[in-house]
């Protein structure tokens, strides 16, 4: 095939006519280069595969969850009907209220009278239930061929969760259950391995429900589950919703890539087995924006294997994925496509990776359109990255041929565009650049860089997507990738990262903790800005900090984060909702842009602190105390996570009654009601799971005498999060009351105030610099220097 066949689509891909062998020395056809025959391969014959086409799903089409007895299906729609304010139906709870217990009943007719009794219950939930529904199918559904039919027809509208669980953790559950019989004529483990392809066959998407640790109750407790036992769901709960999210289209974990777009970054992940890299994830994922899994480099392709490195990815990091099965000619460890059954497994890996609903995937230009066509088909909200690698450095990036490569790749379906070639001279970057200068304003996203040492300044340059190392990585997945902190500097070096000066603007502010999360947040992600004071009263001072061609943005407190509305050009609508600013953007066009990170702070806080017995609905109800600045934060941050039931106190009850009229005119479902005292029992039903105090304290030897009156009765007995504002004492009189309440074994969170602060200044540090804040060492830092000023003014 010549380079004309390669970029024009006038028909499908056809190889070249080979009468003699590819080791015969005397072919005599021209030599192509590897950009010629990069597409000369013949179509594979493989056939689609079992997986089925991952769909972009109604969000008001019911749910069913699969898989076997024990991996928690009940437990998962039990936490996503609440979620979702649906109806959970369990096929095996209805089985056992229409007729009687299900052990009982295979004992009493048998197994196959049990599968047909079970088949018709599935049957009529399918049909009747195609909206607004969670169906937990028993573990043996799939036994039946009728059944599997049953599920492969109805995840054509809805999606089918396969749910997954260790095995041994599963297996010894079953051992010491009394609810179903033993198997007849085979074990638990061989139930499991035969059901497993059905479940595959069945499904659209996999969800890995990892083992949690759950702690032992103390001693002589009574209670059947701790506070620390309900809090050990949490992980799951984010995962599994994570995946809702992604499988709806309601936040797809996209790193946005614009033009106006800051850099991005990604790291491939070259350990065999991910476990490996558990302890290191905070620490290599410093500036990047998304993981690399290099399915290739894995221990095995086995898709079990395959799900649960993803999942504990995804335990231990929110970045997105890019899955990639690199081949043996792009610079990878899989078979090229050609080789004895390679079609086959490599559609079926490619796929089975889109049913874990991984964000991005990787396609070779190189694979032949029976399987790129497939996945780009069924890609579902998974985006796109076609990639060719040039090893021998044959491409030529300023020849046409390399732009009709690009037209080319878009047009198989390309979200992104990633082309690599192999650096010859220090030129060749320079050509690089120029080629990818007239690719800016094409809407597909181009990756280019050179490999090799030559080529390491082309990572530095490129804006999209940089493959990036880490010295703790067992190796580097390609030559020349240099770390996420190395690129700053040379960025820093060359003029395209000047230096940036922020502030905290406000007063009194001597003992702010802001320079020591930020200047610590800037030192490890290598960026040359710096932090300080700006101690003042005066509005007129401030302007002229923000003249300055280095202002790159600030912290605002009392008592600017209203008077420096008026100086801005831009206020988010979350700010202009709240009435209050506390941070400051300086914008590429020189504007100045306001933004509140108090309310997604408190969110965070929020969300991240409550157990799933606790998830929000219509009855749920808030307390918060104060009804100041950082109350209004509060209430907006309540109303996003869909709290309508919401109670103020207040000591001046009209400032109270003022803010609740206005927060009830944002939503007309909002409830808010003042009290007029704490110290009675309170007319709240429910009573609180969400308790938020705002009243400020001056100083730490003040923040203990702050008493309203609150009592542990006050608390809910179904558990809640209790969050202090107010960061002078690290215990008050709030938190020790949740704590107390945990004591008695109700699950009770305790948020302090010290997190609050640096939640939002992890916020701040997103919104200035595209980054992600190093928590670990900021935390630290932090606590260090809290830690000794407790000291001092106690």
């Amino acid at each position: 095939m010549n380079v004309r066949d390669l970029i024009h689509d006038s028909g499908p891909y056809q190889p070249y006519p080979r009468s003699r062998s590819a080791t015969d020395e005397s072919d005599t056809r021209p030599v192509t280069s590897p950009l010629d025959a990069m597409l000369s391969l013949a179509p594979s014959r493989a056939s689609s595969p079992t997986t089925p086409p991952v769909q972009n799903y109604s969000r008001k089409a019911s749910i069913a969850l699969i898989g076997m007895r024990g991996v928690g299906k009940t437990t998962l729609g039990t936490i996503a009907a609440k979620a979702l304010a649906w109806e959970l139906l369990d096929t095996d709870t209805i089985f056992e209220k229409q007729n009687m217990p299900i052990a009982q009943y295979i004992q009493a007719y048998g197994w196959d009278a049990f599968r047909k009794a079970e088949s018709n219950i599935l049957a009529e939930i399918l049909r009747q239930h195609p909206v607004g529904k969670v169906i937990a199918c028993g573990g043996g559904v799939v036994e039946l061929e009728a059944n599997r039919a049953m599920l492969q027809k109805f995840r054509q509208t809805g999606p089918v969760i396969h749910v997954l669980r260790e095995k041994e953790a599963v297996l010894s559950y079953l051992r010491q259950s009394t609810h179903f019989p033993p198997y007849i004529h085979e074990t638990s483990r061989e139930a499991w391995d035969r059901r497993e392809k059905y479940f595959r066959q069945c499904c659209s998407f996999e969800f890995v429900s990892l083992t949690v640790p759950i702690p032992p109750a103390p001693e002589g407790s009574k209670e059947t589950v701790t506070p620390d036992q309900t809090f050990a769901l949490k992980p799951v709960e984010e995962e599994f919703f994570r995946l809702l999210r992604f499988i709806h289209g309601v936040d797809c974990n996209k790193v946005p890539l614009t033009p106006r777009s800051r850099r991005s970054y990604f790291l491939a992940l070259t350990y065999e087995d991910i476990r490996e890299a558990v302890d290191h994830l905070e620490e290599i994922s410093l500036g990047i924006d998304l993981w690399e899994v290099r399915a290739d480099l894995l221990l095995s392709q086995d898709p079990t294997f395959i799900a649960y490195q993803i999942a504990t990815l995804r335990r231990h990091s929110p970045l997105p994925i890019l899955f990639t099965l690199r081949t043996l000619k792009q610079g990878g460890k899989y078979p090229d496509v050609g080789t004895k059954d390679t079609p086959q497994s490599h559609l079926n890996i490619l796929f089975h990776a889109l049913t874990l609903g991984v964000e991005y995937i990787d396609l070779e230009m190189v694979l032949p359109d029976s399987i790129f066509s497939h996945i780009v088909e069924h890609k579902g909200n998974a985006s796109i990255l076609v990639s060719y690698q040039d090893w021998k450095g044959s491409l030529i990036w300023t020849s046409p041929q390399t732009r009709q490569l690009y037209d080319k790749m878009v047009r198989r379906g390309a979200d992104i565009v990633k082309i690599a070639s192999t650096a010859k001279t220090f030129e060749d970057n320079m050509s690089l650049r120029t080629f990818a200068g007239t690719i800016e304003r094409n809407p597909i996203p181009l990756l280019a860089i050179n490999m090799g040492p030559e080529g390491k300044i082309s990572r530095v340059l490129n804006t999209v997507f940089s493959p990036m190392s880490h010295p703790l990585l067992p190796r580097a997945a390609a030559p020349g990738q240099i770390s996420f902190v190395d690129v700053q500097s040379i960025l820093h070096l060359v003029g395209l990262l000047p230096p940036k000066k922020y502030y905290v603007f406000g007063c009194p502010i001597a003992h702010s903790m802001s320079p020591t999360i930020h200047n610590t947040a800037f030192s490890t992600l290598g960026l040359p800005h710096t932090y300080e004071l700006k101690e003042t009263t005066s509005t007129e001072e401030l302007k002229e900090v923000m003249k300055s061609s280095s202002f790159g943005g600030a912290s605002v407190t009392i008592p600017f984060k209203v008077e420096i509305m008026p100086y801005l050009q831009h206020i988010s609508r979350h700010a202009r909702i709240i009435g209050a600013v506390n941070t400051i953007i300086r914008l590429a066009d020189g504007d100045l842009s306001g933004d509140n990170t108090d309310w997604r702070a408190i969110k965070i806080c929020l969300v991240r602190s409550l157990s799933p017995a606790n998830v929000v609905t219509s009855s749920t109800t808030a307390l918060v105390l104060g009804a100041g600045g950082t109350s209004r934060a509060t209430l907006y941050a309540l109303h996003q996570i869909g709290v309508i039931n919401i109670f103020i106190y207040n000591r001046t009850r009209p400032k109270a009654e003022l803010l609740a009229e206005e927060f009830c005119k944002l939503d007309p479902l909002m409830k808010i009601k003042v009290l007029d005292r704490l110290d009675v029992p309170l007319p709240i039903h429910p009573l609180p799971t969400m308790i938020v105090s705002t009243i400020p304290a001056t100083s730490m030897r003040n923040a203990e005498l702050i008493d309203v009156g609150l009592r542990e009765e006050h608390l809910s007995d179904h558990g809640g999060v209790a969050i202090e504002l107010a960061y002078e004492r690290r215990i008050t009189k709030l938190l020790a009351l949740a704590q107390e309440k945990r004591d008695k074994g109700i699950a009770w969170a305790v948020v302090e105030g010290i997190e609050l602060l640096l939640e939002q200044a992890y916020e701040q540090v997103k919104i200035w610099t595209g980054r992600r804040a190093p928590r670990t060492k900021v935390k630290q830092k932090v606590m260090e220097e809290y830690e000794k000023g407790r000291r001092t003014m106690s």
